[in-house]
């Protein structure tokens, strides 16, 4: 026999074999279940102080769950707050770049307009003082 193809022909179809595992986490599930309903029925305790117990278990774990979300809740919160003043500072300072840009421009303008008005004041007279030697 060939033990070498036998390997490899197993080999390759384990490689193949879908990795579903909903059927072993219902099993589990289904066994979590199945042993606190046992546990229940083969404690020690009477049934009235099995359902207090349970109860209180109960009602520990609706505060804990609360406390959890009132936690994340007021986290939220915080983190909204944050991201708001985090917009307020970015709005504010774009406002301030574009209002120095603006700024900016309008001393380039009016210094460009300037040293036109120069230029064209100083050919007028050197046109002016040519027509007058003439």
């Amino acid at each position: 026999m060939n033990y070498k193809k036998l390997i490899s022909s197993r080999l390759s179809s384990m490689s193949h074999r879908p990795t579903d595992t909903t059927g072993a986490v219902v099993a589990l599930l289904t066994g979590l279940a199945v042993g606190a309903v046992l546990g229940v029925l083969f404690a020690p305790d009477s049934g009235k102080k099995t359902r207090e117990r349970i109860s209180d278990k109960a009602l520990d774990l609706t505060d804990n769950v609360k406390d959890g979300y009132q936690s994340v809740k007021d986290r939220l919160h915080a983190g909204k707050d944050d991201l708001l003043g985090l917009k307020d500072r970015m709005v504010d300072n774009v406002k301030n770049k574009a209002n120095a840009v603006s700024e900016e421009f309008k001393e380039f303008r009016t210094a460009e307009a300037d040293k036109a008005k120069a230029g064209i004041k100083r050919s007028a007279d050197d046109l002016n003082d040519d027509i007058q030697t003439i």
